[in-house]
């Protein structure tokens, strides 16, 4: 049975990514530099997972010692019963909630606002998860939280108007 393994972590930048298996899929990555290589790989297997040290992507900054779960894999549900799936697992005692990651509302296309979405949820055991929109213009901000019944019915609303807007041009104007 694996756990997650206590990885070395001097804070140094990383210099290497180790993918970490179970027998049935990727879990986890765990970053260090080059100096705690070894021994970072040692401990992983010792907890019973398969390593696969490959380089770093370029533009990710991680910490020596940093160690990412994902939702998705079998240790995920070792972590406690306290993070949903969804939750990145990243500085919730912080945030005081659960946060997935933010999903960029992107249109490939100059828009006034920056829109992104993510699911949060306060740490109390018995909350609900929530919707939250964020939106930025300039310096500006704003957020709204919606439950997950209102996301809902958002979503059905939004594709009535959005097929009610599919107007056909006429003499130059939407008809």
């Amino acid at each position: 049975m694996s756990t997650l393994p206590t990885l070395p972590s001097c804070g140094e930048p990383a210099t290497v990514r180790i993918e970490l298996y179970t027998a049935d899929s990727l879990d986890a990555c765990a970053y260090t530099c080059t100096a705690h290589l070894t021994h970072a790989t040692a401990v992983s297997v010792r907890a019973g997972l398969d390593t696969q040290p490959i380089g770093m992507a370029p533009g990710t900054n991680r910490p020596c010692g940093y160690l990412h779960v994902f939702s998705t894999g079998t240790l995920a549900d070792r972590l406690g019963p306290d993070h949903p799936r969804w939750c990145d697992r990243h500085d919730c005692q912080h945030r005081g909630q659960h946060r997935s990651r933010s999903r960029h509302v992107d249109t490939d296309r100059p828009e006034p606002f920056i829109v992104d979405v993510a699911l949060v949820q306060a740490l109390h055991p018995a909350a609900e998860p929530m919707v939250n929109l964020t939106s930025v213009a300039g310096i500006a901000a704003g957020s709204l939280v919606l439950s997950v019944a209102q996301a809902r019915v958002l979503r059905y609303r939004l594709a009535h108007l959005l097929e009610v807007a599919r107007a056909t041009r006429n003499d130059g104007r939407w008809t």
